[in-house]
Parts: structure tokens; sequence; C-alpha cells
């Protein structure tokens, strides 16, 4: 019989050629918002989601049960490989991060003083529901994305008050 992870892991496999950042939440009003509106996260996408390997369902596997206390819901963000190498390298050629790249929005400065970005809910593959074992797809997510044809990618922002 599979753990939770390894079925985790054997559906994010179905999605060949991907990266793969998963984050829990407890609110199924979260997780709606996230597949219509976008993932907000702050400062860097590893700060608030962790990038797993479905090649590895042991990692997958210790995700769920470090992140267990966040929620039952675990939030698929799924990037084409050639889509995020293509952000990654637009990032190095600016010298800025990739967040900069991959963002919706124009970055902001939240209540933590620390840049807030967006995610595009096409870039949101769906979500896996921790108690029943279900993986959702997000009827938004589309692996043909490239979000730098819509937003010109520009250097991370400076805090008005904060000298470089």
């Amino acid at each position: 019989m599979k753990n939770k992870g390894e079925i985790l892991a054997s559906i994010l496999k179905e999605f060949k050629e991907c990266y793969f950042f998963l984050h829990n939440t407890k609110e199924f009003s979260v997780v709606e918002k996230i597949m219509n509106e976008g993932f907000i996260f702050e400062n860097q996408l590893p700060h608030s989601s962790d990038r797993v390997n479905p090649n590895e369902p042991i990692e997958v596997t210790y995700f769920l049960f470090q992140r267990k206390d966040y929620g039952t819901f675990t939030m698929i963000l799924a990037f084409p490989r050639d889509i995020y190498e293509k952000y990654s390298a637009i990032s190095n050629s600016l010298d800025t991060g990739i967040e900069e790249v991959m963002t919706i929005t124009d970055p902001y400065f939240g209540d933590n003083d620390e840049l807030m970005y967006t995610v595009s809910p096409k870039h949101v593959l769906g979500y896996f529901n921790i108690k029943t074992s279900e993986f959702f797809r997000n009827v938004n997510w589309d692996p043909g994305y490239d979000n730098t044809l819509y937003r010109k990618p520009v250097k991370r922002p400076v805090k008005p008050d904060r000298q470089e």
C-alpha cells in the first residue's frame, strides 16, 4: 500500500518535464483563491514553498510530514522546465531574482517590509487533499503559459528608505 507521499509523487510524474513547488494551507477558500488568482508569496518562492522531485517519493513524503501542521491542502505549482529555465536565464541576464521574472504583478512591499510576488494561476497545477489522497487539477493551469510575453521583467525594486 502506497503512502500519501508516494501517491502524490506518482501523480506528479504524470506531468513530465515540470519543476514542482508545494505549499500547504488549511482553508479551502485559500485553495480556490490561489487556483483562480495566483499564488502570492513573500521575498523568494522557496521561503513559501518547497521544491520536490516526484522521482524521489521519499522527498514528497517528507514534505507532507514536515508541513502537515500548515494544513491538509497541498497546493502544487508546476513550471514546465523550458519555461522555468527561460525565467532563470532572463533572471541571470538582468542580474535579478527569478521572482522578478515569474511574477504577474508588479512586486510590492508587504506588511513585513518584504517584497511580495504573484505566480500566475496558469502555473498552479492544482491541489492534493492529504486526508483523502485525492488530486484536483486546476482548470486554469496552462503548461504553455509564459508570463514574460505579457509582463516585462524588471530589476528588483529597492524600498525608498533603503540604500543599496
